[in-house]
């Protein structure tokens, strides 16, 4: 934990070690500076600033750095419980289909991690796919969003005036450019929270949606899942759920969104 915070957010202050695992600040400093001993070059000290940075000799001990590793981290603290219980003897066998993970520089993903940590601008490079050529942006970061298959950064770009997605790995530069002048505006998609609600297509028969119902935990025909706004199209492109729910064939939609009309105001369903 100490050398992965290091490494990601270029800082450690030792009130993390102490608040995280509840352990008195002479334990943390103990443990920072058997960290030390191991790595000498990896941390120094600034006075000023009260805390310890990396310094450009580092070299990972405990972590590998690469990206992917801190993803997962990132993706397990929203999906794992508070308590997790291990039971890897009594297991069945078990294989996971994991799509082909999208490369992910790790000379860019730190500083956005950092951006978005401090609340820093970043200047990028984004490759983006309705143009043909990089385009530079100045962007403030906000939060990452795992979609299922790819990683966002959510963040409100100043050359546009307004909060945008851009792919993690299609961003080719982040260069940091220090605090904000002004702070910005509220994220208003992402603060607005949307019911989805999804059904069985009405194409099945009486007991194909009963079993589209139980495989969903559907009651009445129907599941309602809070949704942020900015974050509807992702969801429903993971349902596989569009503009054509009710005229694709049932047995291969078997689901489609019901209220519609409602959601019409936050995404084109044209």
């Amino acid at each position: 934990m100490l050398e992965a915070t290091v490494f990601w957010t270029g800082e450690l202050v030792t009130n993390f070690l102490t608040e995280t695992f509840a352990i008195s600040r002479v334990q943390a400093t103990k443990d920072i500076a058997l960290y030390i001993s191991l790595r000498p070059d990896n941390l120094r000290y600034d006075r000023s600033l009260k805390r310890y940075l990396i310094t450009d000799q580092f070299v990972p001990l405990l972590i590998t750095g690469h990206p992917h590793e801190c993803l997962h981290v990132l993706q397990a603290t929203q999906n794992s419980s508070a308590s997790i219980l291990t039971l890897i003897s009594n297991l069945p066998a078990v294989e996971v289909v994991s799509a082909p993970m999208r490369l992910i520089d790790i000379a860019v993903l730190r500083p956005i991690l950092q951006a978005a940590r401090f609340g820093l601008l970043l200047e990028i490079e984004y490759q983006s796919m309705t143009r043909p050529e990089l385009a530079e942006r100045l962007v403030q970061p906000k939060t990452l969003v795992f979609d299922g298959l790819r990683w966002h950064m959510r963040a409100f770009s100043l050359t546009h005036g307004e909060y945008r997605d851009f792919v993690l790995a299609r961003i080719c530069v982040a260069t940091s450019k220090g605090k904000p002048d002004s702070p910005s505006p509220v994220d208003t998609a992402w603060e607005t929270l949307l019911n989805v609600n999804i059904g069985p297509h009405p194409g099945l028969s009486t007991s194909q949606k009963q079993a589209v119902e139980r495989d969903f935990g559907m009651i009445n025909g129907c599941i309602s899942t809070p949704v942020r706004a900015a974050l509807l199209p992702y969801f429903l492109l993971a349902l596989r759920i569009g503009n054509d729910d009710l005229k694709r064939e049932a047995i291969t939609q078997q689901i489609i969104l019901l209220n519609r009309n409602e959601l019409g105001a936050f995404i084109d369903f044209n």
